[in-house]
Formats: C-alpha cells, structure tokens, sequence
C-alpha cells in the first residue's frame, strides 16, 4: 500500500496498487517499456476522450525499470531522450506523480511486467486530476478513521455490505439491460436500508471513498482496458471480479470496509452511471454528488420484495455468520497513538511547515504492507518505507515503524504541516543544535536538514522543526 504527498488526494493510492502472488512473470527490459510507451501513445485521443480534460493527448508519462531505466513517453523536453538507462532520481516508489521531468503533470509508473495494462498509471493520474476538477459537496468524509463502536451491529453491517457487492456484481455481470436495470435498484434499496440507522459521519466517508477511489479505479481499468484492445465487456467483467476479492488478512477492519471495498463499490457505480447514460452524470460527479445519490436519481430503487428475494437468493443468514467469525479473526492491531508510541523508548518527530502557498514544495511518499488510521487523524505504518522532501529537507527511512500525521489542508498562521514520527535512540539525537546542518544515517535511516529552525527534547520524544519560507 502506497501513499504521496503533498497529498492532495494521495492517500487515494493507499491500496491502489496491492498485488497478489503468481508466477515470475517475464522481465522488462527496454523494448518492453518502449512497447508499452507506444500502446498509450497509440491510443492518445480515445484516452483523451475517457473524461474530458484529464488526459490530454500529449499528456507527458514515464515507465520506469530501476534495473533497466526508463521511457519518456507523451510530451517531453527537446533534449529529452526516449530511453534513459539506469535509475531515476526521486522514483523510490511503484508510482510518482509530478515527476520532475520538466513537464507539468509528469506521472512516473513502474510496470510489473511485459503484460501490465497500466491501469495503475491510469488511476494515479485521475487523482492528480480530482485535485484540481473534483469538489466534494460536503465538509465531511475525508477522514481515514471511523468508529465501528457507532455501528450496533457490526457483524450484520458487514453481512449487509458483503450482500450489496453480490447483487452489484450480479448487475455489472447481467447482459439483459432491463434485469440489469432492476438489479441495480435492489442494490439501492439494500443500501438505503443498511443506510438507515447509521450516523451521518459514516456515511460521508463511505460516499466520498467511493467518489474518490471509485472513478480513479472505474477509469484506469477502463483506460488499461482501451490500450490493452480488450472488448467493451471486459470492463464490467473486471470490476465485477474485483468486487469479489477480500482484504488482505493483515488489513484493519475500518481500512477493509471504508476504503478497500470503495474502489470496486465505486467503479461499479461509475460503470452503471456511464452504461445507463445518465444525464451529465461526468459533471454532477465532479461537482460532488454521491455515486449512489446520482444513480438513485436516475433509476429509483427497488421494493421491500426486491430485498427479501435478493436475501434469499444470496443466503443473507450464512453471510452474517462469516461476517461473525471474520470479526473473531480482525487483526487487533494498533488503535491508538499512545498504543504506538509504547513501541519504542525514545521517537524522533520531524515536522515540516510550509506557507499555504508552497504546499507542492514538500513531498511525502509512504508505502507499507499494512497500515491504520487512528482516531486523531494519524496512519500508523508497523514496518514501512517512508520518504519526504522539501528545500533543504532530505529523509528516507525503511524497515521501521513509523507514524505518519497527514495535512488536512492549511491549519494554523497559514501553515500546512507535515508530520512524521520514527523510532531513533536519544544518543543519536544529542548533539544536534538549530540553525546546524543535521546528518544522521543508520542502516534504517537517511536523513539530511541544512538549516533546522527548532529542536525541542522532553521525555521519550525529538521534535525538529523546519519551516519554508514565504518566497523560494
């Protein structure tokens, strides 16, 4: 699981790129990375026709192989070369966006093989997208963490969302579109009636998940199926079998059910939305209206009968007994930031400040196998990758927890803060002074700051503090 920074959307690649195990596949090598570059090439103006302004036709992208080098593909500089050997500056991760290539908007992907569709690349990019076409029309859902203790019923909300997915995957894979039509209103009715009893905060966050994640996924499968020549139909099929894939077993449980179900959930309703035609449906979403409001806007849903069959049919009672015993196996996991802390005696805490107007100046990249939200907005991360950059600012740590505290936007005195917290010794911390250069590398961690403005020590905790100024 992936985040980036300055995070405008970025925690939306959290699970976007999760892979699961197969068979070695064949490696990359130059002419594969060159093959691919020409299929996106090839298809620029259908891409470009996906949703207008988000992919343009010279839309500038780079596929990358650490071992091999990388391709620059779309739009690039006159000096540019198509094929640069050897490995890339700042493309630690599976994806970058705003890769420094010299033209806006770079987004930098690594494939996994020969046969990648690229729909990762695809995905991403729609995010760089949202951030500046997408409002949401309501001030709540943005927050990572949710408290299943407002849910009464947990184990029934989760049989009642596992019911959902079934009937929507039977909709996406129904090739009558009037059984189609009625499949999608029983949805809604199920959906309106687990809605029901549920605080107005949770539904927010399930709504913009799936607003969010949801068309990223709808479009970079539909974009990887353009360029990889598939038949229209294989769209529903993929999103119809990605509804059908469960969380990883080490995934918390409010990470499964708000954020990983939202990317197939979502890219079934954008898929419906697209298939039924729905009146200015890509404009009422970038403006902010719920998936399920805009569907149930279109097509209504269904009766009282409708959800007793579609209970039947998919044996809601034996659901709920495997949303029961799934409740006994949830990992326990970390579910608070004091929990976290306990981990280790001593914890350095870098923080970044940047003027509202150099937010894109700081970039936070973080990847672990799994990760929870805790309940003061932070994402704990028990092993991960974690890599941030700013004028003057240089960190990357792997193989170690670490607490990452997400900007929500601009906060005090016009400040977006960059927070991240890692395990290091007070010995190694001691001689610092403010206003010196810091240089501190271990086999976990590398971290560079020319200039630190403040440094602060109390029991159990460093703070560093670095603050950009107004101007360059």
């Amino acid at each position: 699981m992936i985040g980036r920074g300055p995070l405008l959307g970025g925690l939306g690649a959290l699970f976007a790129s999760a892979a699961w195990a197969q068979a070695p596949a064949p490696l990359l090598d130059q002419a594969a990375l060159t093959a691919q570059a020409e299929r996106v090439e090839r298809h620029a103006d259908a891409l470009s026709r996906l949703w207008p302004g988000y992919w343009p036709q010279t839309q500038p992208f780079i596929l990358y192989a650490p071992n091999v080098g990388a391709v620059f593909g779309g739009d690039r500089l006159p000096d540019t070369p198509r094929f640069r050997p050897g490995r890339l500056e700042g493309a630690e991760f599976h994806f970058v966006l705003d890769y420094p290539s010299g033209r806006p908007d770079t987004v930098l992907l690594r494939p996994d093989d020969p046969d990648d569709d690229l729909s990762t690349l695809f995905h991403e990019q729609f995010h760089d997208y949202q951030n500046t076409a997408f409002r949401w029309m309501s001030g709540d859902g943005h927050q990572e963490f949710v408290d299943l203790n407002a849910i009464s019923d947990l184990a029934g909300f989760i049989a009642a969302l596992d019911l959902e997915r079934l009937v929507l995957q039977a909709a996406l894979l129904e090739p009558d579109a009037t059984a189609r039509r009625r499949l999608a209103r029983t949805y809604l009715a199920l959906r309106s009636a687990r809605s029901a009893e549920l605080p107005s905060e949770i539904l927010a966050v399930q709504q913009q998940r799936e607003w969010s994640e949801g068309t990223a996924e709808f479009i970079g499968l539909q974009a990887g199926n353009l360029i990889a020549d598939r038949p229209d139909e294989a769209l529903p099929r993929a999103i119809a079998r990605n509804l059908g894939v469960p969380g990883d077993d080490d995934m918390s449980l409010v990470s499964e059910l708000f954020r990983w179900r939202a990317y197939p959930v979502g890219a079934a309703l954008t898929w419906l939305l697209a298939d039924l035609d729905a009146d200015q449906w890509r404009t009422h979403i970038s403006r902010g209206v719920p998936l399920d409001v805009l569907l149930r806007q279109t097509i209504g849903e269904g009766s009282h009968e409708d959800v007793s069959t579609a209970a039947a049919r998919f044996d809601l009672p034996a659901l709920k007994a495997q949303a029961a015993e799934r409740l006994n196996q949830a990992p326990k996991g970390v579910t608070s930031r004091e929990a976290f802390l306990d981990q280790a005696p001593h914890w350095l805490v870098l923080e970044v400040k940047a003027p509202g107007v150099r937010g894109k100046d700081v970039q936070l990249s973080f990847s672990a196998g799994a990760m929870t939200p805790l309940a003061d907005g932070g994402i704990a991360l028990p092993r991960g990758t974690v890599v941030m950059e700013a004028p003057g600012f240089t960190l990357k740590s792997e193989g170690v927890p670490a607490l990452i505290d997400v900007p929500t936007g601009v906060v005090a005195e016009g400040m977006t803060i960059h927070t991240v917290t890692l395990p290091v010794s007070l010995a190694e911390l001691r001689e610092f002074r403010a206003g010196e250069t810091i240089l501190l590398k271990n086999q976990d961690l590398s971290l560079h700051i020319t200039a630190p403005g403040e440094i602060h020590q109390q029991a159990g905790q460093t703070r560093i503090s670095l603050t950009l100024p107004q101007e360059p």
